[in-house]
């Protein structure tokens, strides 16, 4: 347990550093979530999706997969905040993933990740 507790920590850090990174050293937009894209299956019947925005910067359009998602039962098409306006934030070097500036989603993630870790590290 305590190799799983160290993985679990070390994933929790790993999104908050995507996201704080992208918050304090990335550019700023306006964007539109347009859908969803990838489908991650939990264990009891949860299906988790990111938002798919399509935002411009400079001229140019881009369409970028977020860190946040909407959580949906197996067999349920998400609508969640689906054509809602947001800000992002973007790497210039990587516009293909964004952090929603409105969205908290991606550190309740990784403060449950890191508790869990730290309970499973001590087990």
């Amino acid at each position: 347990m305590f190799i799983i507790g160290i993985i679990f920590i070390i994933i929790s850090f790993f999104i908050l550093y995507k996201r704080l990174y992208l918050k304090i050293f990335g550019k700023k937009a306006v964007g539109k979530i347009i859908g969803y894209t990838g489908c991650t299956r939990g264990t009891h019947g949860i299906v988790a999706y990111n938002y798919k925005i399509k935002f411009c910067y400079d001229g140019r359009d881009y369409v970028a997969k977020s860190l946040e998602s909407v959580s949906t039962p197996i067999g349920n098409v998400p609508n969640k905040n689906l054509n809602k306006e947001v800000s992002v934030y973007f790497n210039i070097n990587n516009p293909e993933l964004v952090t929603i500036k409105e969205s908290d989603s991606a550190v309740i993630i990784a403060a449950a990740l890191f508790i869990f870790g730290i309970i499973t590290f001590f087990i």
